[in-house]
């Protein structure tokens, strides 16, 4: 199974933390710190002018062709206001091109479909935040984005 992590803090992710969301399979970790990454602009080009790019033309593209051949996506974000930080929501609002604008029933609500395949999600997060808010969240965007939830795990402060 190919998984990228998304890491969007200054610092390396110890390997065997991301063994605790993906047992097996091939890992890849992209270090989102220093990469030039805009935000959504919500232009919705994605699904109607350029169906599964991003009109925006920055780092972004190199994570989104990575995430078509993988099957689980895991976010390393840092939290504020006991929520994930800009830097990890800017990072998951950029993953709309995965997705088109037509709509399907899944578990009972409406959800977009997918582009290309399901994607697993898992979240580690550094800080306080409410760990059932964002077990729930973890959940939704995983069944956002047709897969399972691999999880979610605070990171031990250093």
């Amino acid at each position: 199974m190919k998984t990228i992590v998304l890491n969007t803090l200054e610092e390396a992710i110890a390997p065997e933390l991301i063994g605790t969301l993906v047992k097996d399979g091939d890992v890849e970790v992209i270090n989102t710190a220093g990469m030039k990454i805009s935000g959504c602009m919500g232009c919705n080009q994605c699904w109607l002018k350029t169906p599964g790019i991003c009109v925006i033309k920055d780092d972004y593209e190199i994570i989104i062709k990575k995430l078509v051949g993988a099957e689980n996506v895991v976010l390393v974000s840092g939290t504020r206001f006991g929520f994930v930080d800009w830097h990890g929501k800017k990072i998951m609002d950029r993953i709309l091109p995965m997705l088109c604008m037509y709509i399907e029933f899944r578990e009972g609500l409406e959800r977009h479909m997918m582009r290309y395949h399901p994607l697993n999600f898992g979240l580690l997060y550094k800080g306080d935040a409410d760990q059932d808010l964002l077990e729930e969240w973890s959940r939704r965007v995983a069944s956002n984005l047709a897969g399972q939830s691999l999880g979610v795990i605070k990171m031990k402060e250093a």
